[in-house]
């Protein structure tokens, strides 16, 4: 059986279908409308495309394909990104998810591709039976709810930084020092202006029309001497989930020791988030080293947790001999904001 690429009359027809799988919480007009933005703006436009496999002349599997960008080590690879993988619900039981992911490879050899890369959430078996391995998917927590000093607020000494809804106008810094970040990564997406205007449409989108309670992104910024950083974050109740931490020249300790106490001033009980942010305190894992001997460093208790993630595992199809290498890096440098 041959991909083909499919078109937005039949992409509705699939989107129909899938709603109740990925609705995140929209109504079925806002979800069709979520996805044709996502077609229709202008990084998707370019790299986001639509496969499926017939039957009959039907669409009997589907998903989302993006050609992305990745670096290594100041080396660019052409990838192929891989999401909503879908069996329509009359064809299921007879094979095509698996002639799909055949045909999908193939195409993905001839188009010359370095890697395959996708973020499952439905377990790795199926995609290991193609050739996807997992990178490591552990998340981490953080019991930050002893982080006070007795004096009510703690002596670290950093850069100031500020807290803003994250917008449109926080592309030109993020870009930036994400670049800077990614330069000394073992390897991560490249994201252009275009890419990050996407990614910040997607989480505004789902933030205004969501019934789920979908929580503002909040960028955590510091800026000082020409030097930077950033953290993502998004605050649910007592809990701060970090999306993304970079330090793009400013220093791993100064990010740390704000989110610590951005933290203590929300009065946060837990940080969780993907393993790629804890990278930069490899190989002790120990956070207490960023506090400074002070009464703030005494008082914290927060051990780091690790669990396995049961959602979006990131998995790879090495195409390229070069790539193979890669599974040797561990905490997976990947982000959640990475997720196809």
């Amino acid at each position: 059986m041959t991909l083909l690429e499919i078109r937005d009359s039949e992409i509705l027809h699939v989107l129909h279908e899938t709603y109740e799988i990925w609705s995140a919480g929209l109504s079925r007009a806002n979800y069709l409308e979520y996805n044709q933005f996502q077609r229709t703006h202008n990084w998707g436009r370019r790299h986001q495309r639509f496969f499926a496999l017939r039957s009959g002349g039907e669409i009997a599997a589907s998903c989302k394909s993006y050609d992305i960008e990745v670096t290594a080590r100041g080396k660019t690879y052409q990838f192929l990104g891989i999401g909503a993988v879908f069996s329509r619900p009359r064809f299921r039981g007879k094979g095509f998810g698996d002639q799909f992911m055949d045909a999908y490879r193939k195409w993905a050899e001839e188009s010359g591709a370095a890697g395959i890369l996708l973020f499952s959430d439905i377990g790795p078996d199926f995609y290991e039976r193609h050739g996807f391995q997992e990178l490591s998917s552990i998340d981490f927590s953080i019991d930050v709810k002893e982080a006070r000093s007795h004096g009510g607020a703690n002596k670290l000494t950093m850069p100031d930084y500020t807290i803003e809804p994250l917008e449109y106008g926080h592309i030109d810094f993020l870009q930036r020092n994400h670049q800077r970040w990614l330069s000394r990564r073992p390897f991560g997406i490249t994201r252009d202006a275009q890419y990050w205007h996407y990614k910040i449409a997607k989480e505004i989108y789902l933030h205004q029309n969501s019934k789920l309670s979908w929580p503002r992104l909040q960028l955590l910024k510091i800026e000082e001497g020409g030097k930077g950083g950033y953290c993502i974050y998004e605050v649910g109740g007592s809990i701060m989930r970090i999306l993304e931490l970079a330090d793009g020249g400013i220093g791993a300790q100064n990010l740390w020791s704000a989110v610590l106490t951005q933290a203590t001033a929300l009065q946060i009980r837990k940080l969780r988030g993907w393993e790629g942010n804890l990278r930069e305190l490899s190989p002790g894992f120990n956070l207490k080293v960023f506090l400074g001997p002070d009464n703030f460093q005494a008082e914290f208790q927060g051990q780091i947790h690790y669990s396995e993630r049961d959602w979006g595992r990131a998995m790879l199809m090495p195409l390229d001999i070069e790539v193979e290498q890669w599974f040797e890096n561990f905490p997976c440098p990947l982000m959640e904001l990475d997720h196809l």
